[in-house]
């Protein structure tokens, strides 16, 4: 007989929780067993402690190298702001379970875990967690602050709203009143909580979040985008709104007649989608699982792993249509923090979109098409570069190298040498992965450097038929990376044709060098 604890009200504010629910005990003990597991690709960190009872809360980093921050993309995905919304925590520890095991089996998760940084933080608010899980108040949603100073905790009077406490527009959101369940605190990160997504997100630029709640009352399966300020979408709307849209139709909902729908939020509630958006460039995203606050634990597993397609959308997308490149000093090589303009994609009431200190790298997620940019950092000149096209499905890849101002300098013009190809599946149907990597190798001119950039080198990717006629071409460019760049043929000629079985020849042509390899096509 399936029990259906969701539904039984012993009395006010309390209802049984299902046992499929983990406990934080329980959920911090199958962190730990993750990261023994697999030890290789996940690294458990402690960020910090609750802002009460000093519970730790902790993070897994999955990525080929945990233990080091590298010159990756890196994604966060977070569950628990609100203590109630148990799903989130759910959801999170399921993406984790899946992706830890199917490592070395999945051609695309191996690929994400090797070139990416996908940080997971199931339960950030594990004080309040602790509240609904011991049956204290099922429906309490704030973290135990003691507002009163007396000691003790007050269900009346107790807590902050942890998504209402984050420094973007803190003062128009949540309630001033302590004993609103929506109080946003004595000022912007008063919360140790909310202090470990600040500086977590400031250390590694996340280019996307994912925040998981769950809805107590009303509807949920929502994908909520920032944002609608006024009668104001955001500057990057063109680029969120397509991304959110793609993400909400890839997770079914929980009758199974349709998918979640993606909406506008609002910028004046002080939470963290429009921080980490608003001050950090993040593109971010809350999802509303499900469309009750405590499903029956049967039900649970099956809204994790629907859920799963829409994670895996975002972490894809990573490698996608975009613009990134390192920004450095001219002379020392050196990499700088600079400020990236996309032009007619500013808003001078945003925090300037910078390039990392680390390594100097600077990634703006796009729509396919062609852009122009600006660099700007004091004491450089600054550069502007237009007209870069941004092709669909893989990254543009421009390095920038600035001039100090009043310097002239001698600019090495690099040519590419020994360029790699690979190609897969071989024999393939529908899609063929076309990947190469061009590294730089000695000089070719010696210029002076005028416009502050590295002087972009053709790369062209021809497709032959046995008869040596070119059916299909890319032309792209580069600018001296040693990142790995793939492109997708769809067995089409350039005319959108289909192309008949056969063998066909893929060749990567640079500036006097080629490389071909052979693919067999299959209908």
């Amino acid at each position: 007989m399936i029990q259906i604890y969701c539904i039984l009200y012993l009395f006010s504010n309390t209802i049984l929780i299902d046992p499929r629910y983990h406990t934080y005990a329980e959920a911090m003990q199958e962190l730990d067993s993750i990261a023994t597991q697999y030890p290789s690709i996940t690294k458990l960190y402690n960020l910090g402690f609750s802002t009460r009872d000093s519970l730790p809360i902790m993070g897994i980093k999955i990525s080929d190298n945990p233990a080091i921050k590298e010159d990756e993309p890196a994604i966060l995905f977070n569950g628990v702001h609100h203590a109630e919304e148990l799903l989130g925590g759910e959801v999170c520890l399921y993406l984790i379970n899946d992706l830890v095991s199917k490592y070395g089996t999945d051609s695309s998760i191996t690929y994400w875990i090797n070139n990416a940084e996908i940080w997971i933080i199931p339960i950030l608010n594990p004080e309040g967690h602790n509240v609904v899980m011991n049956g204290i108040d099922t429906i309490w949603r704030k973290n135990k602050r003691d507002n009163n100073n007396n000691g003790f905790f007050d269900l009346d009077s107790d807590g902050v709203d942890l998504n209402r406490n984050y420094d973007f527009n803190w003062e128009q959101g949540g309630s001033p009143d302590p004993t609103s369940e929506y109080y946003r605190g004595p000022y912007p990160f008063s919360e140790n909580e909310t202090n470990i997504i600040k500086d977590l997100a400031q250390e590694n630029h996340f280019v996307f979040d994912i925040c998981y709640h769950n809805v107590r009352t009303g509807q949920g399966e929502l994908v909520y985008y920032p944002w609608r300020w006024g009668t104001q979408f955001a500057i990057d709307h063109p680029f969120i709104k397509r991304i959110a849209d793609t993400l909400a139709s890839r997770i079914i909902n929980d009758a199974g007649n349709g998918t979640y729908v993606s909406i506008y939020g609002y910028a004046t509630e002080g939470n963290a989608r429009n921080w980490l958006y608003g001050v950090c460039g993040t593109f971010a995203y809350t999802i509303e699982v499900s469309r009750s606050c405590y499903p029956p634990g049967y039900k649970v597993d099956s809204i994790c792993m629907r859920n799963l397609p829409g994670a895996y959308y975002l972490i894809g997308r990573t490698f996608g249509s975009s613009i990134t490149g390192i920004i450095t000093d001219s002379i020392t090589n050196q990499p700088l923090v600079t400020e990236v303009r996309i032009i007619g994609y500013y808003d001078s009431t945003l925090t300037p979109r910078m390039s990392d200190s680390l390594f100097g790298r600077y990634r703006r997620i796009l729509n396919p098409g062609t852009y122009s940019l600006q660099f700007i950092k004091q004491g450089y000149d600054t550069v502007s570069v237009n007209n870069i096209v941004v092709a669909p499905n893989i990254p543009t890849i421009l390095n920038i190298r600035m001039r100090r101002l009043g310097v002239e300098e001698l600019n090495p013009k690099f040519e590419i040498r020994n360029p790699n190809l690979l190609v897969s599946p071989n024999p393939f149907k529908n899609r063929l992965d076309i990947r190469y990597e061009t590294s730089e190798t000695g000089y070719k001119t010696m210029n002076k450097l005028i416009s502050g950039i590295s002087v972009p080198i053709s790369i062209r990717l021809k497709i032959f038929d046995v008869s040596g006629r070119v059916v299909k071409s890319f032309d792209l460019v580069t600018c001296y990376s040693l990142l790995t760049t793939s492109v997708v043929w769809d067995g089409k000629d350039g005319s959108g044709r289909r192309l008949p079985s056969g063998v066909y020849f893929v060749r990567l042509e640079t500036d006097g060098f080629k490389k071909t390899e052979k693919a067999i096509l299959l209908r």
